[in-house]
């Protein structure tokens, strides 16, 4: 990219793990951009223009705009190749897209789930928090999920083929959330799921992200004591 070339431009807001998805991958291939600290919740009409769905994250380089993590990362990943983050193998590489689904809906909903009803519902929206709700995750959703993590990972380093890979990026980031509500994997139940998550939080791309996400204006919501869950 020349001087004269402008940044592409990642709008969304650091906070939600669809975006931080996208920021870790761009850390991992090392590709420039700007940032803008766009929230989902009543969005400008300009905004909107962009990501008829008003869902953050929205990708604009020139004339292209993709308003979708997934679809970003898909072109992120034919455009810059390396390194890859999907593997070359048609079996592994459909299990890793998977498994980015699988983080995008379940894992998004259950584990960020938390910090949405936590967080976002009594600052974003001025209403309570809908305790039941949080019980049912925290007692019966997540551990379904947590289970299913645990078993996906069978023992690796990382889900697929024991190489880091989208999968990765896309189940660890709702975690820096279920963190910031106030939670934690418990060590003694998914003493695997807890280490992994641990490891992939650690990779170069992902830890200055993490830190500065944890540190960042969601910290002061975060409770002093963290609970298992």
């Amino acid at each position: 990219m020349t001087s004269s070339e402008a940044l592409p431009v990642l709008h969304g807001a650091n906070i939600s793990p669809y975006v931080r998805k996208v920021r870790v991958a761009l850390a991992y291939k090392g590709i420039e951009y700007s940032n803008t600290q766009q929230s989902p919740f009543n969005a400008p009409e300009e905004f909107v223009e962009k990501s008829p769905l008003s869902k953050i994250p929205c990708w604009e380089e020139g004339e292209l705009i993709l308003p979708d993590s997934s679809v970003i990362l898909s072109y992120l990943e034919y455009r810059y190749p390396d390194p890859p983050l999907l593997p070359a193998v048609a079996g592994p590489r459909a299990r890793a897209l998977w498994l980015e689904e699988y983080a995008d809906t379940k894992v998004g909903e259950t584990v960020a789930g938390v910090f949405f009803q936590r967080v976002i519902m009594p600052t974003a929206f001025k209403q309570e928090t809908d305790e039941q709700l949080v019980r049912h995750l925290l007692d019966s959703a997540l551990p379904k999920v947590f289970d299913y993590l645990t078993d996906c990972l069978g023992g690796e380093e990382f889900m697929v083929s024991g190489k880091f890979s989208i999968a990765d990026i896309a189940i660890a980031s709702a975690f820096v959330n279920f963190a910031l509500a106030g939670e934690t994997v418990d060590t003694d139940r998914w003493p695997e799921l807890a280490s992994y998550i641990q490891r992939v939080h650690a990779q170069p791309c992902y830890a200055p992200i993490v830190k500065a996400d944890l540190e960042g204006e969601f910290a002061r919501f975060r409770p002093k004591d963290s609970h298992n869950a």
